[in-house]
């Protein structure tokens, strides 16, 4: 008799701001991707299933449920990695932390030049206020920050308006698109031919603070959605998870079955469950429903804003509407339940025919251009920018310029994934229908598993909770070995510019969480020499204020 296993399941909510996770064992967490590090974490009871996969396909061809249930929970995590890699607001908001400091770094030689080496920027800027730099550096600090935050959890909205950092939500969102774009362009498009040009929308975003547009001057304020990010990526991965299993299970289990594990708890439901109130629709409970499937297009429409990226702005005043997720998704469930009611029926087959046209639907009812158009302008860019050409030259032999490498390789896998996305859509908006054998797979299962394969997550951690690279074909270990020491030599960067500029006393190096082989002591001699070599100073000769 099969049963639902909760400790191959429950996975811990996302948590945007929690930077550096220590190894799961011992834990309650089954698995975590992880923002910041770029990271996909797996408790070892899970990984124990997932090993013995490969020897029962081998043995019988077939895996036994508890194995379907830990594959389950890592493909939940991978689409985390998917949302941020190939999604065009995961790619805005991934970007966040390499903007932050590379923005900010003219700023920085210049203050340890005018004032010398103290930290925090923040606490100084409080106690001796009025340099310009200073000055410069917290607002795009503050601003993209706050950007990242209002999207993750829009209830922090109340908090963010307190701060005399922040200037309106549509500055905000400004400064975050367009600070991501400046940070692309200078690896790929410096004199921005094909980029949007960010240099033309200063004066339309001026025009709109002239004239007092409410969210796009100082003090004012829009209407807040219930919904962000946050909730939009854990019921996307929870759902697509419980697909995969409902499937898993051959129709056996419900909705109800996976509600009475908790599966269905708190944030993991939060954005379906809103989507069904809209449309004053109950709960399903066979988790092929084509409301199911409708949802879970939602989730992708709104997590692939298109105006400011890879479109330019097309209208200005409704630059906040069409960028933020939970907007996106509170208008499109609106244009459903008032505009296009049959659509709560049309997913029958999980086609990519059916993406394709719902998504243009519903996507022209809020006046955007959908996922799919989007990937296709892209993979345009591909077969016409030589830059791209080369990047993706880079991504192919894994063997990145070191110029900027987290920025080129994160980027070279957002468009490896806008390429596969034209191809087959289905399969990453609907992988819980497409990795079971069943009627509704438009895809032969073996594709998929290539798919999969070729889209999972870049670094996972071992049993030891160290991070190390997965497996590439026809690479050698030194390669990735070398990749990796320089993605995480600069990912360290990206961490001590944010203590030096916001985090008060001194610099914190603990980053065990990268490995066990080494030392406390040596950690902080890696992070302190790479920190030398960018700044010309050693964290240790701060002045903490």
């Amino acid at each position: 008799m099969l049963h639902l296993n909760p400790n191959l399941l429950l996975t811990p909510e996302f948590i945007e701001n929690e930077l550096f996770v220590s190894p799961l064992n011992g834990t309650t967490a089954r698995g975590v991707y992880n923002p910041m590090q770029f990271v996909l974490r797996l408790r070892n009871d899970v990984r124990h299933e997932l090993d013995s996969i490969k020897a029962g396909l081998i043995n019988s061809g077939e895996i036994t449920f508890d194995q379907a249930q830990a594959h389950s929970t890592y493909i939940h995590e991978t689409i985390h990695w998917w949302q941020h890699v190939g999604s065009n607001y995961g790619l805005i908001s991934s970007l966040k932390f390499p903007a932050q400091s590379h923005i900010a770094h003219s700023d920085l030689l210049t203050i340890l030049k005018d004032i010398g080496a103290i930290k925090s920027i923040d606490k100084y800027n409080k106690t001796y206020p009025y340099n310009v730099n200073i000055t410069k550096a917290l607002n795009y600090w503050y601003d993209i920050e706050f950007a990242g935050q209002i999207a993750f959890d829009p209830k922090r909205m109340k908090r963010i308006t307190q701060s005399p950092y922040f200037e309106s939500w549509g500055h905000s969102y400004n400064i975050k698109w367009s600070s991501t774009i400046w940070t692309l362009a200078s690896i790929v498009d410096k004199d921005l031919t094909f980029l949007p040009n960010i240099k033309k929308w200063e004066t339309g975003f001026k025009t709109l603070t002239d004239k007092k547009i409410k969210g796009f001057y100082y003090g004012s304020q829009n209407s807040i959605m219930p919904i962000g990010t946050k909730a939009i990526f854990e019921g996307q991965a929870r759902i697509s998870q419980i697909q995969l299993l409902f499937n898993s299970s051959h129709g056996k289990m419900c909705m109800s079955d996976f509600a009475k594990i908790g599966m269905l708890n708190g944030i993991y439901s939060e954005a379906l469950q809103l989507f069904l109130d809209i449309l004053s629709e109950p709960m399903p409970n066979n988790a092929n429903d084509p409301l199911v499937g409708l949802f879970l297009l939602l989730c992708d429409i709104a997590m692939n804003p298109t105006d400011g990226f890879p479109f330019d702005i097309s209208h200005y005043e409704s630059f906040i509407i069409s960028n933020d997720p939970g907007y996106r998704f509170c208008l499109i469930c609106q244009m459903i339940r008032d505009k296009h009611p049959a659509l709560k029926h049309s997913i029958q087959n999980y086609s990519k025919e059916e993406y394709i046209n719902i998504s243009e639907a519903l996507t022209r009812s809020i006046g955007c251009f959908s996922p799919f158009e989007s990937a296709a302008y892209i993979c345009d860019w591909i077969q016409t920018e030589n830059s791209l050409k080369q990047l993706l030259s880079e991504e192919k032999n894994y063997k990145y310029s070191k110029i900027n490498l987290p920025i080129r390789l994160f980027f070279s896998k957002f468009l490896r994934f806008q390429e596969d996305k034209v191809k087959c859509p289905q399969f990453f908006c609907w992988p819980g229908i497409h990795f079971s054998e069943n009627e509704k797979n438009s895809l032969q299962l073996m594709d998929c598993l290539t798919l999969f394969e070729k889209h999972k997550a870049l670094f996972i951690d071992d049993v030891n909770g160290d991070i190390h690279h997965a497996a590439i074909d026809n690479c050698s270990v030194e390669q990735l070995d070398e990749t990796l020491n320089e993605f995480y030599s600069w990912n360290c960067m990206y961490d001590m510019t944010r203590q030096w500029i916001i985090k008060d006393g001194p610099f914190n190096f603990d980053y065990g969480w990268l490995s066990s082989k080494y030392t406390n002591t040596d950690m902080e001699n890696w992070a302190s020499t790479h920190f030398e070599k960018t700044f010309g100073v050693k964290p240790g000769d701060f002045k903490i204020i």
